[in-house]
């Protein structure tokens, strides 16, 4: 540490000493002639050139000297991995159902609900709807109707969770190229065969081949599991399938639909289409929602709490970790205060000391903010969640996603608390009394 601030020294010190009068003003510079002006203005690059890299000597020298004082820099580093841990977990919830919703919809499909609906499950098309509404010319139309299936158990821990169990017709397979079976076989018509999302299949019991589900309203009734189904990793993979017409038979939906999905010819034909539905005096009451759209509105209603959550937690953890940081920066000020009064004696200004200052806060919580997105990265990236859809107790199974949006934010977050927190450290080194502290801590 000595040798680099004895480096700092003699490579800066004339240049600061020459700086205080080397800048002439713009009204100075104006009236000089151009090669005057010329020198004037190298003179005063080199200087600042000088002097930024004496702030680079002496930020290398106070990184060097942390080992001498490991403890604020560690409670500092700790806060903001802690505080940086907490926000990325949250977004990464938010981040996946965002995922798992996006990559359910394409451009060129829509749904039809009632017009006051804001969800498929709040939604209901009468049969006379649903026949009109096939009879618009839609490349594809599905009729579908969604129900919640009792609780099922997590296998990890065993807390239960409704699933939506969706009601489809032949059409629903063609609307949905995606959706493949990958396991088993597809279910038959008119059977109480039942299809399982492969990602409801790896997050809850009793949903293998094979198995049995009975609904809470049907008791007698036993849907098999015949298969399990991908979607393309969209919100597809946490249902569970069956036949429209089985549930018909046993009294549930009958010719009627919550929704009816479409597809069309030209995603720009929509607009064009939704007027359309709107002036049918049977089809005034409904409404047609590109499916893009749909899901992002839904989205956004499910992660706006965990957003909020992930800001609020955020900004008091936050909070903690600017007083680690200004506890940092005081007490390492308040242990070199004979290293800084020298300093200053040498010609050092105040410059170049306290940006090493703060250079030095901002690496150590640059340190901790990643050291936390590498935890969270690591344990939970990719990691199966299961939320909770709005208001309808209907859950979502996906992948938790650690984006690299939040962690950038993460980690300007942890800097700017760096930066922050030695505020009161700068303005003390720059008030310094160089002679009493000389005579009072010096041999």
């Amino acid at each position: 540490m000595v040798v680099l601030a004895l480096h700092a020294v003699l490579a800066t010190r004339e240049a600061l000493q020459e700086s205080r009068g080397i800048w002439p003003g713009a009204k100075r510079l104006r009236s000089l002639d151009s090669r005057r002006r010329k020198e004037a203005r190298n003179r005063y690059r080199c200087a600042m050139r000088r002097t930024l890299h004496q702030a680079g000597l002496l930020t290398l020298a106070n990184l060097a000297d942390l080992r001498r004082r490991p403890g604020p820099a560690l409670a500092l580093a700790v806060s903001i991995a802690c505080a940086t841990g907490v926000f990325l977990a949250t977004m990464a919830l938010a981040s996946g159902i965002e995922r798992a919703l996006a990559s359910t919809a394409r451009p060129d499909r829509a749904i039809v609900t009632s017009s006051v609906a804001d969800a498929e499950a709040t939604s209901l098309l009468q049969a006379h709807q649903v026949a009109a509404v096939r009879d618009m010319g839609f490349a594809a139309a599905s009729p579908e109707y969604v129900l919640t299936l009792p609780k099922v158990a997590r296998k990890r821990d065993g807390a239960l969770f409704s699933l939506g169990k969706r009601g489809v017709e032949p059409a629903a397979f063609e609307l949905r190229p995606e959706v493949r079976i990958v396991a088993g076989r597809a279910f038959e018509l008119g059977k109480w065969e039942m299809i399982v999302g492969v990602r409801a299949a790896r997050e809850f019991a009793g949903l293998a081949i094979g198995d049995v589900v009975r609904h809470r309203d049907a008791p007698n009734v036993d849907w098999h599991i015949v298969g399990h189904f991908t979607a393309g990793g969209g919100m597809h993979e946490s249902e569970l399938w069956v036949d429209k017409t089985a549930l018909a038979a046993y009294g549930w939906a009958g010719n009627a639909a919550k929704v009816v999905w479409v597809r069309l010819d030209d995603p720009a034909s929509l607009p064009a289409m939704d007027r359309t539905l709107r002036t049918s005096p049977m089809l005034a009451a409904t409404r047609l929602v590109a499916e893009r759209e749909f899901f992002q509105t839904f989205g956004e209603r499910v992660t706006r709490p965990l957003r909020t959550f992930a800001a609020v937690v955020g900004t008091i953890m936050v909070l903690g970790a600017v007083s680690a940081a200004v506890y940092a920066a005081a007490t390492a000020t308040a242990a070199r205060r004979l290293e800084l009064a020298t300093l200053r004696a040498l010609g050092i200004g105040t410059f170049p000391i306290g940006a090493a200052i703060v250079a030095e806060s901002a690496l150590v919580a640059a340190g901790g903010g990643l050291l936390g997105t590498a935890i969270v990265h690591a344990a939970i990236d990719g990691a199966g969640g299961v939320d909770t859809l709005g208001r309808f107790d209907v859950q979502l199974a996906y992948d938790k996603a650690v984006t690299t949006e939040a962690a950038l934010i993460a980690l300007a977050c942890a800097v700017a608390v760096g930066i922050i927190g030695t505020v009161g450290a700068v303005v003390h080194a720059a008030r310094l009394d160089i002679a009493s502290t000389l005579r009072r801590m010096g041999p």
